[in-house]
């Protein structure tokens, strides 16, 4: 489902063609460019481009928000379409974001890295080019002929097959119309990262062992706890394949959970669940069958042969595994024991609704940290914590107030506020939360219910696992590096501790 930018008069007070007009794909009306935002932000290129370069080309634009599951889940697509129409195509993106933070330019560049985008990209802050195209949500992409003129809207996901065929045939009409013309464009691609980790998201510590999801690197990272490694667990080419800790692919890895001398892997971009025997050195799969589910999945009685759909976080409760399946918006179970896969939690509706667990609505859960009978969630897209209790199956919201609430606030937890928190971790009776999109780490202490700031050193955190008694190991993402954070003093430290040559 697309994600909808909100409209902020009722429905019950707008005429029956305004609500139909509403809910409509974008109106293609629009037959010129408008300008570019003055002063704006751009990627991938060594100049801001200008009307004239689009000109005499085939155009998809693309409407995206960092950040949002469904857009990034085009984002391969859109490498497809290039990679078969070549320079008869070209794709902008433009950066509509519903969050703050992602109207700040040194959080874009991190992220064009993290997915490989190498097209002109730009921020839209003030929402002009959505507004000027009649755009309501997220994805939405627009097909421009060479004047310039809206021909195909594809709002929400859409498969190759459902987008190459109309490109195609709009590129066709063009070369037979002589219309189709290749001028140089100033493409300047960003420069490879040389950091030993490379976007790190995911942490999990069990005994003295410590595992991190080198997401960038497409690989995991074992260390004991003093920061001395241990293994490297992939080739750190982006693919699928399975064996030896060497000749092991994987695709932008995130969720952890170790389970005695086995380590889980949420292979989110292969759309699988991983199995590391640290004992035998092997990679197998367990979960998934490398097909992303469109919609909500159905688990089969074959995990291996069930389509997933983005799993993101992994949590272990007496031997079983919970998901956090952010494109569902659901969360999962996997026993091994049984090797058997279900939905645990959410109806697969994205938003903001407690009660009984496989009616409530999450919001592309991203972090799990379990305590006692209790499997908390964050949800990035309504900015809240979730609390499933599982002896009664009944899911509360600990923060958060809705998928379009939102910002920077402590106090509180029933008014407190979060922007986009992807990680959890609990401690001493308080649960600590990478509060992503605010670059924070916050602390919801579970008996008075009051939030507090413990830092803001840090750049979009995602994972984050507890070093020990007083001390959180984090994946400072878009940093490239992973820190300590004393909570006894809030100090910010690089770990290893020794510097490892990349």
């Amino acid at each position: 489902m697309p994600h909808i930018r909100p409209v902020f008069l009722p429905l019950f007070a707008l005429p029956l063609l305004a609500i139909m007009l509403w809910l409509m794909p974008p109106a293609a009306k629009a037959d010129t460019y408008p300008p570019f935002p003055a002063d704006t932000s751009w990627f991938n290129v060594n100049r801001p481009l200008t009307s004239a370069d689009l000109q005499g080309r085939v155009v998809l634009l693309d409407f995206f928000t960092p950040g949002c599951i469904n857009c990034i889940h085009m984002i391969p697509i859109q490498q497809q379409l290039k990679q078969k129409f070549g320079d008869d195509l070209l794709v902008i993106g433009v950066t509509s974001p519903k969050f703050t933070a992602s109207k700040q330019a040194n959080n874009m560049t991190p992220f064009l890295r993290r997915f490989y985008i190498d097209e002109p990209v730009f921020i839209d802050a003030d929402m002009t080019w959505w507004q000027h195209y009649g755009v309501f949500a997220w994805p939405t992409m627009l097909l421009l002929n060479p004047q310039g003129k809206v021909i195909k809207s594809f709002v929400g996901e859409r498969s190759f097959a459902q987008m190459a065929k109309p490109i195609g045939v709009a590129i066709a009409i063009a070369q037979t119309a002589g219309e189709l013309t290749h001028p140089a464009l100033p493409l300047k691609p960003l420069a490879a990262d040389t950091d030993f980790f490379v976007l790190p998201t995911k942490i999990a510590i069990e005994g003295d062992r410590v595992a991190i999801s080198d997401s960038g690197h497409n690989r995991i990272d074992l260390f004991d706890k003093s920061g001395k490694p241990i293994a490297t667990i992939g080739s750190g080419k982006i693919g699928f394949s399975e064996g030896s800790y060497a000749n092991a692919e994987f695709s932008r890895p995130q969720g952890l959970a170790f389970i005695g001398n086995v380590l889980y892997v949420a292979d989110t971009d292969n759309q699988r669940i991983r199995k590391i025997d640290l004992a035998t050195q092997t990679v197998t799969t367990v979960a998934g069958n490398g097909q992303r589910a469109y919609g909500s999945s159905t688990p089969l009685a074959a995990p291996v042969e069930t389509a997933l759909n983005s799993p993101w976080a992994l949590d272990h409760v007496e031997g079983k595994l919970f998901i956090a399946m952010a494109g569902d918006h659901q969360i999962w179970h996997f026993d091994p024991m049984k090797n058997t896969l279900e939905s645990f939690a959410g109806s697969g509706e994205e938003g903001l609704r407690d009660g009984e667990r496989l009616n409530a609505q999450f919001a592309q859960s991203s972090g799990l940290a379990y305590h006692e009978h209790n499997l908390y969630v964050a949800d990035p897209e309504s900015s809240s914590i979730r609390q499933i209790n599982l002896d009664t199956g009944l899911v509360v919201t600990l923060i958060g107030k809705g998928l379009f609430n939102f910002g920077d606030r402590d106090g509180a937890a029933s008014q407190a506020e979060l922007q986009h928190p992807q990680g959890l971790a609990y401690l001493q009776g308080a649960l600590y939360i990478a509060d992503t999109f605010n670059n924070a780490i916050r602390k919801l202490d579970l008996g008075s219910l009051q939030v507090t700031t413990v830092t803001k050193k840090l750049a979009q955190p995602n994972g984050l696992a507890v070093l020990n008694d007083h001390t959180l190991l984090i994946a400072d993402t878009y940093h490239d590096r992973v820190v300590t954070l004393d909570l006894t003093d809030g100090a910010v430290t690089s770990w290893p501790p020794k510097k490892i040559t990349p």
